[in-house]
């Protein structure tokens, strides 16, 4: 092999390509200004990705909770807080701003977000929809036994003993003598002994969380200090550069209510979008900080070393030229490229720069252009082939960031090692001063006397290294990867502020597991909806589910709709309706009812019933359903929330493991995930690059033990 390749010298066609382009300079500057306009152009066109989600490793669970955090509508709402100023201590029992302050600090706000942004918004949520109500009761009272769980007879069967009846109606009595009972009066009528509770207490339950109460319809904390407003951009939280635009419009409102009302009343807001948007905005400073660093570095260090004012932009040339080069084939291949890969340009410009400085460097000792592409080519080659080839072996990783990153490093030094061979030999002006005065200069810097150092030589530093090797081979297992993911993303002050306060606000806030259930259509992922039920019930009777929310307990597949109407029908047999009227009217006529009073009952349980028509369905679903529905082309997932303490997740997994079609993601699995992935991902690649330069060597010396 070693006589092959010094009887075929490689560096032949450089040569020629020198020669030729020497004698036509002309030919020479059109190639290179046609080079730059092309992939200048190309690389314009690419799309920046700023969504740092993909830095997650991609498996079967982590696209599930991508496609969540991109499809579903409660996963992008942001949660403006509006809340007293004084807080702890004393100020907690002074006389703070009422929660009407609040009300209308709430009305201002959304007024403002309503008429100046409804371009950035799709919808605000700041109080409850009332309107819904007279519906629901309609509803409910048509079509009772569909959202009556077979656990719920029990409770009936015990409502209906005189004991309990007398209790009740005397209950009916007082309310209807207190200022609610104008507004009970309906429901009182049709139901005076409470069948459909359970039924209103499930619509109750999906609309707020118990940790809240309604103050003239908005959602105010248990304390009153802090009241709620729920804000759904028109835009994904991968659109950061329109959303950055609703978060400033945010700022400027919350500013000027802040003047308004003093410093009494405050807002903050939090959300998955402001942390995407805070992201993105600190990733292209924090690129644009290091590039520039590292460029001003190197034009201070080359000017300085090569002692020419033109050296570090002829130098910089190539490696500029290159990452155009890769961004605009990165354009061709996806046409998107993460802000993230571009991020890690300052590394790359250094690994870049080498090749232009093995050409321009060794041009002053060998004052021959032939001869110093004669001398390069092959090991600039060799070298190029490793580390590329390395770069391009991230194309294995399961991150979708490290596969551009390694398209981006790998391409770039393409185009950086081609040019330094093509178009900067001809850049590169002849030395003023003659051979034996430069190289007197350069002897003299401290860099040529660092370079001429011969480190092997030294036997006790060699001994040394070869000991403090295997001193630190001790140390290489203890080293362990960060396992908060949060770590990942940049949070400013404010909002880690907001984060926290919505935390104490709701302590399962942090605790939740997504539950989703998937089915060609609707009909079919409800049904299948309906054997987890069975599951979360008995992980809510364990207390190992402290509460879930969802879509289970309202939208009910028509096949159960008709199993729950016949155990209605079985259950209320024409003797117990008889018995359970008698026993009604009795009691009601020792608390002085009205023979009529009870019509309404008996309709209730007489009644037959039919499933939920269409309208219906959709009245649930838009109303109450829709932000826990992602429907697509012949696929429909239902997103279930629970909420649980840390501990008892891994038996929430475990129950749910051998479940066909159900998928079970939180923050803990990922983190748990992306460390695992990531540690093999890394180990392997290890080996592939090994793998990949001892070949290459092995290859271009023909000697194992060099290799």
């Amino acid at each position: 092999l070693s006589r092959v390749q010094s009887c075929v010298p490689p560096s032949r066609a450089d040569a020629s390509r020198y020669h030729y382009f020497a004698a036509n300079r002309r030919s020479l500057f059109v190639v290179l200004i046609a080079c730059f306009l092309i992939t200048g152009f190309f690389a314009m066109k690419i799309k920046p990705e700023e969504d740092i989600s993909k830095i997650l490793p991609k498996d079967k669970q982590s696209e599930k909770l991508n496609d969540i955090l991109h499809n579903a509508r409660f996963a992008d709402k942001l949660v403006l807080m509006i809340s007293t100023s004084d807080s702890g201590g004393a100020a907690r029992h002074s006389a703070g701003p009422s929660p009407e302050k609040l009300a209308q600090y709430s009305d201002l706000f959304t007024t403002t977000l309503r008429t100046r942004y409804a371009s950035l918004v799709r919808k605000v949520e700041d109080r409850v929809n009332d309107s819904l109500g007279p519906q629901l009761i309609e509803m409910v009272r048509d079509h009772l036994p569909v959202f009556l769980e077979s656990g719920e007879y029990l409770r009936m069967d015990s409502l209906q003993q005189p004991e309990f009846l007398g209790q009740t109606l005397a209950a009916d009595i007082r309310t209807l003598s207190s200022p609610a009972g104008f507004a009970l009066k309906s429901f009182i009528s049709s139901d005076p002994v409470g069948f459909s509770t359970p039924a209103f207490y499930k619509i109750r339950q999906l609309r707020y969380d118990e940790n809240f109460d309604l103050y003239d319809g908005h959602i105010i904390s248990k304390d009153a200090r802090t009241m709620l407003v729920f804000i759904e951009p028109v835009n994904a939280a991968d659109n950061t550069g329109r959303n950055a635009a609703l978060l400033q419009a945010m700022d400027n409102s919350i500013l000027d209510l802040n003047k308004a009302f003093g410093q009494r009343v405050t807002a903050s807001y939090f959300g998955g979008i402001a942390v995407a948007a805070a992201n993105a905005a600190q990733l292209k400073k924090d690129s644009l900080l290091t590039l520039s660093i590292t460029a001003t570095f190197l034009i201070i260090f080359l000017g300085w070393y090569f002692k020419k004012k033109r050296a570090p932009f002829v130098i910089l040339l190539p490696v500029l030229l290159g990452a155009l080069f890769s961004v605009s084939v990165i354009y061709f291949i996806k046409g998107s490229i993460s802000v993230i890969a571009l991020a890690a340009g300052s590394v790359v410009l250094g690994i870049a720069i080498n090749y232009s400085l093995h050409v321009y460097n060794h041009f002053r000792h060998r004052r021959d252009m032939a001869t110093v592409l004669e001398d390069l080519a092959f090991p600039l080659t060799i070298g190029g082939l490793t580390t590329i080839g390395g770069f391009f072996c991230l194309q294995f990783v399961h991150s979708e960031i490290l596969k551009d990153l390694g398209l981006f490093a790998a391409f770039t030094l393409i185009g950086a090692s081609l040019s330094s061979l093509i178009f900067l030999p001809h850049l590169i002006s002849e030395p003023r001063s003659d051979a034996r005065q430069q190289q007197h200069t350069e002897r003299n810097t401290w860099i040529s006397r660092l370079a001429e150092y011969h480190p092997e030589r030294n036997k006790p530093l060699v001994a040394g290294i070869f000991l403090l090797t295997i001193l630190l081979a001790f140390f290489v297992n203890r080293v362990q990867f960060d396992q908060d993911m949060l770590h990942m993303n940049y949070m400013p002050e404010q909002l880690r502020i907001a984060e926290q306060k919505l935390n104490n606000i709701n302590a399962y806030s942090l605790r939740s597991v997504y539950l989703i259930t998937e089915g060609k259509n609707l009909e079919q992922a409800l049904r299948r909806q309906e054997s987890v039920n069975l599951k979360v019930a008995a992980l809510h009777t364990q207390n190992i589910v402290k509460r879930s929310s969802g879509i289970f307990e309202l939208l009910i597949s028509d096949s159960l709709q008709r199993v729950r109407i016949d155990r209605w029908n079985q259950y209320w047999t024409e003797n117990k309706k008889q018995i359970f009227l008698t026993r009604m009217r009795a009691a009601g006529d020792s608390l002085g009812f009205a023979g009529s009073a009870f019509d309404g009952m008996r309709n209730l349980i007489s009644k037959d019933y039919e499933p939920l028509s269409a309208a219906n369905s959709d009245l649930l679903k838009n109303g109450f359903a829709n932000d826990y529905i992602i429907q697509k082309e012949n696929q429909t997932s239902l997103i279930s929330l629970l909420k649980a303490e840390p501990a008892d997740k891994p038996h929430i997994y475990e129950t749910f493991s051998s479940t066909p079609n159900v998928t079970v993601i939180d923050k803990q699995y990922m983190t748990s995930r992306l460390l695992a992935v990531v540690s093999a991902d890394f180990s392997q690649i290890g080996w592939m690059v090994s793998i990949l330069v001892f070949i290459v060597l092995l290859l271009t010396y023909g000697r194992i033990e060099l290799a």
